[in-house]
């Protein structure tokens, strides 16, 4: 009975837990590792994402002009001037370059004539393109490392800028050989050289000199603008025919271009006055294109300022014309004497 009782009895086998398998192991490091390459991913992308928006930011650290000239030139070659520049509010571009003995620029003018550029005074470029061809006109021997500047001008408020070139200009006759000295001969008698004409007070005449100032510009609410400018010969010697072209402040940047003028005898002068419909602010100029004996007096700018209750297109849907090409048949054109002050006045429309 009580062996019975003791066969009954049984243990309860232990259950031992599972054990992983290899494989669950490997995916889950490879998982792991996936996990810590996207994580540094997105790190990098992060930083670069905020690299560029910090610089974007504080905005370039570098606000000069890059201006692009060529190595060198040659006299009467005609060379081009380019620049790159990200100006944040409208303006004018103007040329510059320092005054040298026996040098001078010139540029194209809008009927094809070449206008000369003044040492030393920032010459307006009309237009949106970042270029300008001029042609350097070197009158010595010896060539000439001549510094460049382009110059941004905002409309009314902003930061100027500028930039800076240095070209080599040579003198035309470089390029040609030196031909080899001949033999001098005897000279033979020659006759006494002729007078140089002088004053009454026995100086010798001094060479024509045209000098321009601004005497004032002015616009009104409704975008008409007066300029009125002095052009005077402070030589001893009568000029002779000239020209003369002014950049006139518009929205579209119109240049006039003056027809002949008159000789002026020494010390004469004329006062001469543009009028002009769309104006808005900016800088009016004027040069005279004719070379003389003295090129830094035949520039004169001054800054326009057109009041703020003007509008684009209020008033200004006139197209420009240019008189006295047009004039008509009742207009009369007053003759330009040789006095001490003569005046006409060119009208631009």
């Amino acid at each position: 009975m009580a062996e019975s009782q003791q066969s009954a009895t049984r243990v309860a086998p232990v259950q031992e837990e599972p054990k992983a398998s290899l494989a669950s192991n490997i995916l889950a490091i490879v998982g792991f590792i996936i996990l810590i390459v996207v994580v540094i991913w997105g790190l990098v992308h992060l930083a670069n994402i905020s690299r560029t928006w910090f610089s974007s930011l504080f905005g370039k650290s570098d606000a000069a002009i890059e201006v692009t000239v060529p190595e060198s030139a040659v006299s009467g070659i005609p060379l081009t001037v380019s620049w790159k520049y990200d100006e944040s509010v409208s303006g004018t571009y103007a040329f510059l370059y320092q005054c040298e003995g026996g040098l001078a620029f010139q540029t194209p003018g809008p009927l094809g004539a070449l206008n000369s550029i003044p040492c030393g005074a920032a010459f307006t470029i009309a237009g949106e393109s970042k270029s300008v061809s001029v042609t350097p006109m070197l009158s010595g021997d010896a060539s000439l490392d001549v510094p460049i500047s382009i110059i941004f001008m905002p409309t009314a408020t902003g930061t100027q800028a500028q930039g800076s070139a240095t070209v080599r200009i040579s003198p035309a006759t470089s390029l040609t050989p030196t031909p080899e000295p001949s033999p001098t001969p005897t000279p033979a008698p020659q006759p006494e050289p002729t007078p140089t004409p002088s004053t009454s007070s026995g100086q010798a005449k001094t060479p024509a000199d045209l000098s321009v100032r601004v005497v004032a510009v002015t616009v009104d609410a409704y975008g008409n603008g007066i300029a009125t400018f002095d052009i005077k010969n402070i030589g001893g010697t009568s000029s002779g025919i000239y020209y003369f072209s002014a950049l006139l402040p518009t929205l579209s940047g119109y240049t006039y271009v003056s027809p002949a003028q008159s000789s002026l005898a020494p010390e004469a002068h004329v006062v001469s006055t543009l009028r002009f419909s769309q104006a808005h602010s900016g800088t009016f100029s004027v040069s005279i294109t004719t070379p003389d004996a003295n090129g830094s007096n035949n520039y004169a700018s001054q800054l326009v300022n057109a009041p703020s209750s003007f509008a684009p297109g209020y008033g200004g849907t006139q197209q420009y014309q240019t008189y006295p090409y047009t004039y008509p048949s009742n207009y009369y054109q007053p003759y330009m004497q040789y006095s001490p002050y003569s005046a006409y006045y060119p009208y631009a429309y």
